[in-house]
């Protein structure tokens, strides 16, 4: 006689609901267009915002906002505004940013469900997470290992992840054909070959489905 411990299949059951709720977009697989561009012009005047990492790069002092701040393990001298580990100890920023703007800064924490925890505690009631993870993608700390490079996101790793959030849309990055050329040139495909537009085109060659699920990472919005 078969022995079930606990009850494993309601728990499936549950998860294969929650990973369903995750919308996908394919709008930048489809586009060669920059996601930044997006967050810029959702953000409104009078919010209150985080860019960790400073991941807006060149596009952090377009960002118009009654508070713009910047997080980091680090200490930069000049950067940034808060020296925090979001894995660890948030006192004195709960509850105070309208977006938090967590690009390409997830994979790097050795705690993500702790860190995506706290970026809930961190946001206003209906607040927005703007963020970038990696999926098929080479691995990419320092020699130094200044920052380390632990985690890969699936799809169902992130609707686990956000379970918590009421919303989540997922716009992946690159499809089932351009993703494993990126790892085979990395740096270059992008730098380079992508300014081509050849990936749109290579892509448009598997379904939107594959591409979905077999993609170089994700953008997202997750909504409070």
């Amino acid at each position: 006689m078969k022995k079930v411990i606990g009850n494993p299949n309601q728990i499936n059951e549950d998860l294969i609901s929650q990973i369903k709720k995750a919308r996908f977009n394919n709008y930048y697989i489809n586009n060669h267009k920059d996601f930044r561009d997006k967050i810029l012009n959702e953000i409104k005047i009078d919010d209150e915002v985080l860019d960790i990492g400073m991941a807006m790069r060149d596009k952090h002092k377009n960002i118009k906002s009654k508070l713009l701040e910047t997080l980091d393990v680090n200490d930069f001298g000049d950067y940034p505004d808060i020296i925090c580990d979001i894995c660890s100890n948030i006192e004195g920023l709960e509850k105070k940013y309208d977006k938090i703007i967590c690009l390409a800064i997830l994979e790097h924490v050795y705690d993500p469900f702790k860190a995506v925890g706290n970026l809930k505690k961190m946001l206003k009631d209906d607040g927005i997470i703007y963020g970038y993870v990696p999926y098929l993608y080479y691995y990419h700390a320092p020699r130094d290992l200044k920052f380390q490079d632990y985690f890969r996101f699936s799809k169902d790793a992130l609707a686990y992840l956000f379970k918590d959030f009421k919303d989540i849309e997922l716009f992946p990055i690159r499809g089932r054909i351009s993703s494993p050329l990126n790892i085979l040139f990395a740096g270059r495909w992008k730098r380079y070959i992508e300014k081509t537009k050849i990936n749109i085109f290579l892509d448009k060659l598997s379904s939107d489905e594959k591409n979905s699920i077999q993609c170089s990472g994700y953008n997202f919005i997750v909504k409070k």
